[in-house]
């Protein structure tokens, strides 16, 4: 019954879809790139069906099996050798995760407002459309794709029992007002409940709200500067450096699948908004305030990183780094990587040999973001300036330039005195 009904509805759905796309086609190749987005309509039903010319079939982890043996078997009849169905694995050099340049944000050139929008639109409503197919049992979930081929465990419990313990220390404790406490703790009882067993799509979720507080801030201070209240050229660069930070956070759990879901992108990137908005309002009110609420959300992701480390450590090792971390982490040029550091430009470089490595970097980052907001608070409350490393670096090899060229000045001056008083004797 099922399988008739889904064929009923892909002939209607196909002829309006088509319909509506392939009428704009003259439109869409004004505003940007047709060779580069897919214009022909999406819609994935049961491999079973009779009807398949209406719609695609998705291959399931036994069809791809069944295609690699088979393509075996007909090499090796035509060789006249025999040879037994193997199944396939992953070997070392293949890449098990998900390559974000099939990605259409990648793959379309920039374009006018209203062009982005209605292929993101098109997008979207096709995850929409799937998503409800499989929630209906009319499209079958392939388990076999990330994240839940990985198996990764989070316990809720366990990170808010990591929470108290930080807090409970001292020093552990942000101290911050009723008003952000109450936004923090329905903040985080939403995403326990929301992502609940499902460590990754969390993960992406947080990267993507935690970019939102250095955009916020880099606005502001724009504002400030053209209207010609305040400049601070060393607060933009550390932001932006923080966001850059984050922004390769994103990708990787981008590649590890925590966007695959429509739900998770459509609550993901209206929280994003709603938080940018509410961040800015914080800075025009006191940025000691913003300032204070990201160091409270900084926090969290490192009581819950630490936790998913501990939780999942034998696994994490085993699995090897994605493309991004590794382009990321062990690039020749981490200008941008040490610029939110909270010491010295180069003493830190973190190796990235399997994704164990990875989320400690991750967890890592954001501890060097939680010190940076509170330095941030500092710099609000009490004046002591926020300086980037590099800045400090240079301050640093001047002084002791001028202190070795002083001492090299002393020397030729007492050598023109001993010359003197030997020629006056």
């Amino acid at each position: 019954m099922e399988d008739r009904t889904v064929a009923y509805i892909c002939p209607y759905w196909n002829i309006c879809q088509s319909f509506l796309f392939y009428r704009t086609t003259s439109y869409h190749n004004k505003l940007c790139c047709k060779s580069r987005f897919p214009m022909k309509p999406k819609f994935y039903g049961r491999n079973n069906s009779q009807h398949s010319r209406w719609y695609r079939n998705q291959p399931t982890m036994e069809d791809r099996t069944k295609v690699t043996t088979t393509s075996i078997q007909e090499d090796s009849h035509v060789n006249g050798e025999q040879n037994t169905p193997q199944p396939v694995e992953y070997s070392e050099d293949s890449d098990i995760y998900v390559d974000l340049s099939d990605s259409p944000n990648f793959q379309v050139k920039p374009a006018g407002a209203i062009s982005l929008a209605w292929l993101h639109f098109r997008k979207e409503l096709d995850g929409l459309i799937r998503s409800m197919g499989q929630s209906l049992g009319w499209i079958e979930k392939d388990e076999w794709i990330p994240p839940d081929c990985f198996g990764f465990r989070l316990n809720n419990e366990k990170v808010l029992t990591r929470q108290r313990e930080r807090e409970s220390e001292w020093g552990g404790r942000v101290l911050t007002n009723r008003f952000s406490r109450w936004i923090y703790d329905a903040l985080c009882s939403f995403i326990d409940w929301a992502y609940k067993d499902r460590p990754i799509e969390r993960f992406w979720f947080l990267e993507t709200v935690a970019r939102m507080p250095y955009f916020s801030y880099i606005s502001v201070l724009h504002l400030y500067e053209t209207l010609g209240w305040w400049r601070n050229g060393e607060l933009l660069k550390i932001h932006f450096a923080e966001e850059y930070n984050e922004f390769h956070h994103l990708l990787i759990m981008e590649s590890l699948g925590g966007d695959r879901k429509w739900l998770d992108r459509f609550v993901a990137e209206h929280a994003a908004v709603f938080y940018y908005w509410l961040l800015v309002l914080f800075f025009f009110l006191s940025p000691s305030l913003a300032y204070n609420f990201s160091e409270l959300v900084e926090a969290h992701a490192v009581d819950t990183y630490s936790e998913f480390l501990q939780a999942n450590e034998e696994l994490l090792k085993e699995l090897p780094p994605p493309k991004i971390a590794q382009r990321y982490y062990l690039a020749d040029n981490l200008y941008m990587f040490d610029e939110f550091q909270n010491h010295s430009p180069g003493t830190r470089r973190p190796p990235c040999d399997n994704l164990y490595d990875v989320f400690c970097n991750i967890r890592d980052d954001e501890i060097e973001h939680v010190k940076t907001m509170h330095a941030c608070q500092d710099y609000s409350k009490l004046g002591k300036v926020v300086i980037s490393p590099h800045a400090t670096f240079e301050v640093q090899n001047r002084k002791e330039n001028v202190q070795h060229k002083r001492k090299y000045w002393k020397q030729w001056v007492q050598q023109v005195n001993r010359t003197k008083n030997k020629t006056q004797r």
